[in-house]
């Protein structure tokens, strides 16, 4: 893998990671400790699309990068295929997840136990699948494939 490709893919998924992370873990906290909760719903209801739009951006591109230009290496690189559950759980939540929650909160108005319910379910859920792509991704920025090693580098390092 070139240099460049190399600092591409790292700029990618620190940017996707960095996200999650700052949005999930200090963006939304902090609206919800200093805002009222209904505003703050909103809000992180706004931030939570937009990160997972970000994501399925970076992770189209990192997935389409790979195909080409390491394709032979797909079957053996365990970072390929937790970057694909990754995209995957992204996907899920972009296009079900948050869209049915954001249904069901413009629902509850009415204070409907069931509905109400329903979104703590779906709630609970997203919480989890946002950690392990917190997690996941925390885990890909901070590892790399032996394929990722760049020529001008021996095992102990740089020369």
């Amino acid at each position: 893998m070139r240099r460049s490709e190399y600092a591409g893919e790292r700029l990618l998924l620190t940017l996707w990671v960095g996200s999650l992370w700052a949005i999930g873990f200090l963006a939304v906290p902090v609206a919800f400790s200093t805002l009222d909760s209904a505003t703050a719903a909103d809000f992180a209801a706004i931030l939570f699309q937009l990160v997972s739009y970000l994501g399925l951006f970076c992770g189209a591109i990192l997935i389409a990068t790979k195909l080409m230009l390491d394709r032979a290496t797909i079957p053996g690189s365990w970072r390929f295929w937790i970057l694909i559950l990754m995209v995957s759980t992204t996907l899920v939540l972009t296009v079900y997840l948050l869209p049915e929650m954001a249904q069901l909160r413009q629902m509850m108005i009415q204070a409907d136990t069931e509905l109400s319910q329903r979104f703590d379910r779906l709630h609970v859920i997203s919480e989890n699948l946002y950690l392990l792509l917190s997690v996941l991704g925390l885990l890909l920025v901070m590892t790399s494939d032996k394929t990722h090693q760049l020529p001008s580098e021996s095992q102990d390092g740089p020369k």
